[in-house]
């Protein structure tokens, strides 16, 4: 910012530099900063496996959600679909998984019923056929009764009938 005509005006900090040279300039290895030498990580914009690892990494993804954060980021069918494949053989996406964790968690931590998990993993292009067996499942894990005295602790009858229908327990609960 500076200071004109007692007012302050913020300057504009552009970078002079095209989008493509800054990737040029990203190595690994370490860099000289004057007094002090700075470790620099390599982030390969070109790379689609490292791309989806570090997509990955935080928590476990849909093929689907990999696949379209790879076609955001530009690249060629092809290139996803050969990416996707190397990813599904060394375990890193399996879909099956993923909507057991993702139903478990929402039931578990969420309090989020049958109906919301599957309209959510269906928002995550899972197939139909993983998300009713997932859903079995958890449910035959997970004591729901006791989910449900936790979400409704305290009202009446219409207002339980009504918190449960919003968080997608149907009506025979």
């Amino acid at each position: 910012m500076s200071k004109a005509n007692g007012n302050y005006t913020k300057q504009s900090q552009t970078n002079s530099r095209a989008p493509e040279e800054l990737n040029d300039l990203i190595y690994n290895g370490e860099q000289d900063k004057g007094d002090r030498t700075v470790r620099v990580r390599s982030y390969q914009k070109s790379d689609p496996l490292n791309i989806a690892l570090r997509f990955i990494k935080f928590r476990v993804r849909s093929q689907w959600e990999v696949e379209n954060r790879l076609r955001r980021e530009g690249f060629k069918e092809e290139v996803i679909k050969e990416t996707i494949e190397k990813l599904i053989e060394n375990g890193f996406i399996d879909d099956e998984k993923f909507a057991y964790l993702y139903a478990y968690d929402s039931l578990v931590i969420h309090y989020k019923g049958p109906y919301r998990i599957r309209y959510e993993l269906r928002q995550l292009h899972v197939d139909e056929y993983i998300i009713e067996d997932v859903i079995r499942k958890v449910l035959n894990e997970v004591d729901v009764q006791e989910i449900i005295e936790k979400l409704t602790e305290g009202l009446d009858e219409r207002k339980k009938r009504e918190k449960l229908y919003r968080h997608g327990f149907g009506g025979e609960w």
